[in-house]
């Protein structure tokens, strides 16, 4: 425990009792973390009596390899560390009897959700009781509900069409999952606090389970995690969480920052411990991070981070004419610093809105600077890898619909929609499941003879597949026998005319089977299966990430939390943009000043993933409409320590002749409204 400081130390030392870790940006949490369990475990504590929960799988990953290190590799081991959402699948599997699941089940993830929320909208506006709205506003209520803790039928009333609409649509949407053996990830959550709070039986051995809880970053928790904590808290209280409330910037998802903010309430007789030494940012950087967070106007923990790391160069604001302006400073910028020596993956551009990317990509691309973009399409999100995933899930659980319904003609086998509805007739009369329904489509009337044939082959193939899975064969060579079946191969190079592309297509269906043969080849007492392979891939997300790559990064501000960069450029401190207008616009009934100052935090963890060097850009004017349209600076720009500012530009970066492009934006739009008569 060399090297501690006090704060740190104290938070180390701590024992029983619950314990509010207030870690500062760069302050050195997760070495905290991961001293503490190591503490724990030398004064005699069970490695498998801690529980430690992370939100992503990155930072678990990282605790991981930390513990391995301070405890060896068999304590490493036994520790729970773990996500939310993958201690719910544990806790989900070993209580799957009392929640009323069977044997398997499939974990939904969000495009699996959505179609089922279609699916049911479908059918409310054939039977007119909706009009069109947006499945994935309605997903998103639901979703938002479900982290508060509401069943169905404890959701207040709304005026708003959409919130009514969501109230009818989530009902159905449980049953639809349960008569499915589906979980989505917010049931990962719930449903282990529905059995906790129902069931004292299975609380207390939870609680007895588990000694000591540890919960990082729990400025993003929701209503229902929160639930989960107290719920697993045992006698002592031994609860030791780590958070900012100055980082909360997920209440769009459900994040309630009121959690860190009360936890003294939730849990009597906590110690509360602040990390304020920063030990990533030069000083100039920490004061014009502190000094924007001190304007927030909603209550939150004093902290002021002091900067370990000493002086530096000031923060350089950057007024420029336009966004194009913008992007040409930031790319001269990035080339300048890459031919001095800096890496370019050492640098990122980060933004509020994707959209602001658009020029930044164009300009990288046009002066041959590499760049990654964060957040583009997901692995699992191809459209060749769910197909492909879509049969596994079929094979693991035939009761999932969602899944049958995406592969029951793909490749195309000649089950039209005539033949899909007479099916679905079929499970309706007869009270069976769409796969139960499709297995007996020999009495089904009205089906061509060539659809019947296609018909039995696909359950045939189902059916060997799970057969030869149940005798313990093997995962890889299991799969590789249903895409060969299916021709999968041929489908993808056909649909691409058998070019490159669909070479590449074909190429992320390999991957998908690298990733399962590593995953079978894992050491392991438990016995590797198709299930867990998908709760895993479900879980986890893209194997593809590449840290190594050596592009500039391309970010959104929400998908930066947690990242760092020798050099930051932060993009569009406007107003509108940073704040956002969605929480500034009176016109919008869910703007409040509780939404600005989230979007203040946003701009505080813009600042602190910054070590050397920080670049506050915003660009003066913006053509709308063919007008060139004033833009105000942001509000959070104001009250910076001046000291620590330093306007900047290039000379490159030439004043563009507003009145000319608004002339030509006119003109253009003359000529539409003309081509319109």
């Amino acid at each position: 425990m060399a090297g501690l400081n006090p704060s740190q130390q104290a938070a180390v030392d701590h024992r029983d009792g619950p314990l509010l870790i207030l870690a500062g940006a760069g302050s050195g949490k997760t070495r905290v973390l991961t001293q503490r369990i190591a503490a724990l475990i030398a004064e005699g504590v069970a490695p498998e009596e801690i529980l430690a929960v992370s939100f992503t799988n990155k930072a678990a990953d990282e605790m991981h390899q930390r513990m391995l290190a301070l405890v060896g590799k068999k304590r490493a081991a036994a520790i729970v560390l773990s996500t939310f959402h993958s201690f719910g699948v544990r806790f989900v599997q070993e209580e799957k009897a009392a929640l009323g699941l069977g044997t398997r089940f499939v974990i939904f993830d969000q495009g699996d959700s959505l179609g089922v929320v279609k699916e049911v909208l479908r059918q409310l506006r054939d039977s007119g009781a909706a009009r069109k709205l947006d499945p994935m506003a309605i997903l998103a209520r639901i979703s938002k509900w479900k982290n508060e803790g509401l069943l169905p039928d404890a959701v207040p009333e709304s005026d708003f069409e959409y919130d009514d609409v969501a109230r009818e649509v989530y009902p159905e949407y449980v049953q639809r999952l349960r008569a499915m053996r589906a979980l989505d990830f917010d049931d990962l959550v719930l449903s282990p606090v529905r059995l906790l709070r129902e069931q004292a039986q299975v609380r207390e051995k939870w609680r007895q389970r588990f000694r000591y809880l540890l919960v990082d970053e729990f400025q993003d928790t929701s209503k229902v995690q929160l639930e989960l904590v107290k719920l697993l808290a045992n006698q002592q209280l031994n609860v030791c969480v780590v958070g900012d409330d100055d980082q909360s910037i997920y209440g769009w998802r459900g994040a309630e920052v009121g959690n860190i903010l009360d936890f003294d309430k939730h849990f009597a007789g906590t110690r509360i411990v602040k990390l304020e030494d920063n030990y990533r940012s030069l000083a100039p950087i920490l004061e014009v991070a502190n000094a924007a967070i001190a304007q927030s106007t909603e209550r939150r923990h004093g902290k002021v981070l002091r900067a370990a790391r000493g002086k530096g160069e000031p923060v350089r604001v950057c007024a420029v004419v336009d966004p194009a302006a913008e992007a040409k400073l930031v790319v001269g910028e990035l080339k300048e610093l890459a031919q001095g020596g800096r890496a370019h993956s050492d640098m990122a551009v980060l933004y509020r809105s994707n959209l602001q990317a658009r020029l930044i990509e164009e300009e990288l691309r046009a002066q041959n600077v590499p760049y990654q973009l964060y957040g583009g399409t997901k692995f699992f999100d191809r459209k060749e890898v769910k197909d492909a995933a879509a049969y596994l899930r079929v094979v693991v659980n035939p009761a999932d619909e969602i899944s049958l319904r995406r592969i029951i003609n793909y490749p195309v086998r000649g089950i039209g929609t005539k033949t899909v509805e007479r099916i679905e007739e079929h499970a309706h009369e007869r009270g069976l499941s769409f796969g139960q329904a499709l297995a007996e489509v020999d009495e089904i009337d009205g089906v061509p003879d060539n659809s019947r044939r296609a018909a039995k082959a696909l359950d045939a193939l189902l059916n060997g597949a799970r057969a030869a899975l149940d005798k313990g064969g093997n995962l890889v060579a299991s799969a590789k026998h249903i895409f060969e079946s299916i021709d999968l191969r041929g489908d993808l190079s056909a649909a691409a005319d058998g070019g490159v592309q669909g070479q590449m297509r074909y190429a992320n269906v390999e991957h998908l089977l690298r990733w399962l043969a590593r995953y079978e080849g894992e050491a392991g007492r438990e016995r590797k299966s198709l299930q867990g392979f998908l709760e895993r891939v479900t879980l986890r997300g893209d194997p593809e990430e590449d840290s190594a790559a050596d592009g500039v990064v391309l970010s959104t501000l929400h998908a930066a939390k947690g990242l760092e960069f020798g050099v930051v450029f932060l993009i569009g401190c406007v107003e509108g943009q940073l704040p956002h207008s969605r929480t500034t616009d009176p016109k919008v009934s869910e703007a409040s000043p509780t939404d600005v100052d989230e979007e203040r935090r946003l701009f505080y963890v813009g600042v602190t993933r910054a070590r050397d060097r920080l670049y506050l850009t915003r660009p003066e004017k913006r053509l709308f409409r063919g007008e060139a349209v004033k833009l105000t600076p942001s509000r959070f720009l104001e009250g910076l320590p001046p000291e620590h500012l330093e306007p900047y530009t290039r000379k490159e970066v030439e004043p563009l002749d507003f009145a000319e492009i608004a002339e030509l934006g006119r003109a253009f739009l003359d000529q539409q409204r003309q081509k319109t008569a």
